[in-house]
C-alpha cells in the first residue's frame, strides 16, 4: 500500500432548466481538487479519490444531489506522496472556474 497525491479535475455539465429556475449565480463550469489516499496501485488511488469527491459533492451542493449538474471527473495528476499526508485533515475544498 502506498499514500497518493490524486488532482481531480471535475467538469460539470448543466442540464436545461425551467428559466423561471435560473437565477443571477453564475454557473461553474468545473472545479480543480486534490485527495490523499491509500491504494494498492494508480488505478485504485484514482477510484478512491473520485468515490471521495463525488461523496462530497452529494453531501455539500443540492444542485449535484437534485441531478441539475452531471459530474465528470478525470485524475490530471497521481503521484506517491509520503504517508505523512494522510495524517493531515481531509481537504474538502473545491477551486471552480466559469470559463472555458
Amino acid at each position: 500500500m502506498q499514500c497518493f497525491y490524486v488532482l481531480v479535475h471535475g467538469r460539470l455539465q448543466w442540464a436545461a432548466t425551467d428559466p423561471a429556475d435560473d437565477t443571477d449565480q453564475s454557473r461553474p463550469r468545473g472545479f480543480y481538487c486534490h485527495r490523499y489516499v491509500l491504494a494498492r496501485e494508480v488505478a485504485e488511488a484514482e477510484s478512491q479519490a473520485f468515490s471521495r469527491v463525488r461523496s462530497n459533492f452529494d453531501k455539500q451542493f443540492d444542485w449535484a444531489r437534485e441531478g441539475r449538474a452531471m459530474l465528470n471527473l478525470e485524475a490530471e495528476e497521481v503521484t506517491v506522496a509520503p504517508f505523512r499526508k494522510l495524517l493531515k485533515a481531509t481537504n474538502r475544498g473545491h477551486t471552480f472556474y466559469t470559463d472555458g
